[in-house]
């Protein structure tokens, strides 16, 4: 950066001094060319008689004389005040490197920073006050409510359900009677609600699953079962259930492959996909959770 800066010091004296001696040098030619031409040339003779004539006033030179141009041009003082005219020009040549450049730019960004920095602050301030009167007047008109908590009863009644979906091919319908006929040959029976109960013996006996209509209002019509159709089934069983729950959850898991076999359709767990091994042992421990 130093020999950076030393070169563009000696770059701008050089300029400075080539600007300086063009100057002189101009001066000093002019001054000889018009001292050479007015002072230094002899004058012409006169040709033959032509000496005595009377020159017309027309073209006489005004004010001017050979004592007129020595004064001009050949003076000292002239001379002098010429020199003093190039020095002052000379001295009016500013040569800027460039980090005073740099320093000149920088000041008044500097300042333009300063002052955005100052609008700023103070539009943060604002900002700042505005916020704590817009939150104090919400918290006095604000009226204090009790916070709700989860509905325990919704949540504990979802752990205590356990689910399984019978679904038809995409696009595809399960037909009312098929339906009937294999949930009765599986062992169930229709009952309260309008849907169909496993129950541990007869219809008066303890329900350990029931089946109803995926579709609303979820019932079976059996008066109507000619023209019924559904995209599916659902199977649900309470817990705790009569007896053993792993053992009626083994009945249900069995019963809703069975009958989705016969209709030709596929078994989804609660979260409705497809029931697999992992979702057996999750519902498993579902129970052993209990």
């Amino acid at each position: 950066m130093e020999t950076s800066t030393l070169f563009f010091i000696l770059a701008g004296l050089l300029i400075a001094f080539l600007v300086g001696y063009s100057l002189w040098s101009a001066r000093r030619e002019k001054s000889r060319v018009f001292s050479n031409t007015f002072s230094t040339r002899p004058v012409s003779a006169p040709v033959g008689s032509q000496s005595n004539a009377e020159i017309p006033s027309t073209l006489k030179p005004e004010g001017f004389s050979q004592q007129t141009q020595a004064n001009e041009f050949d003076s000292p003082e002239r001379w002098q005040a010429e020199q003093q005219e190039i020095d002052n020009q000379v001295r009016e040549i500013n040569i800027k490197l460039p980090n005073q450049a740099e320093n000149n730019i920088a000041q008044p960004q500097a300042n333009i920073f300063t002052q955005q920095v100052e609008v700023q602050s103070v539009a943060q301030a604002e900002y700042v006050e505005e916020t704590q009167i817009r939150l104090q007047s919400e918290n006095e008109n604000s009226v204090t409510e009790p916070v709700q908590e989860p509905n325990s009863a919704e949540n504990t009644s979802e752990n205590n359900m356990l689910t399984l979906y019978v679904v038809a091919p995409e696009g595809g319908y399960f037909n009312g009677l098929n339906v009937v006929q294999h949930l009765e040959n599986l062992g169930l029976q229709y009952g309260e609600y309008h849907i169909f109960h496993r129950h541990i013996d007869n219809t008066d006996s303890p329900i350990l699953f029931s089946v109803a209509n995926m579709m609303q209002p979820g019932v079976f019509d059996l008066n109507n079962i000619e023209n019924f159709a559904t995209v599916g089934l659902v199977f649900f069983m309470h817990l705790p259930s009569p007896t053993n729950d792993l053992a009626n959850l083994r009945i249900m898991i069995n019963t809703a492959d069975s009958l989705a076999q016969s209709l030709g359709g596929f078994v989804l767990n609660d979260q409705q996909q497809i029931f697999d091994e992992r979702s057996r042992q999750e519902y498993v421990q579902r129970i052993r959770a209990q």
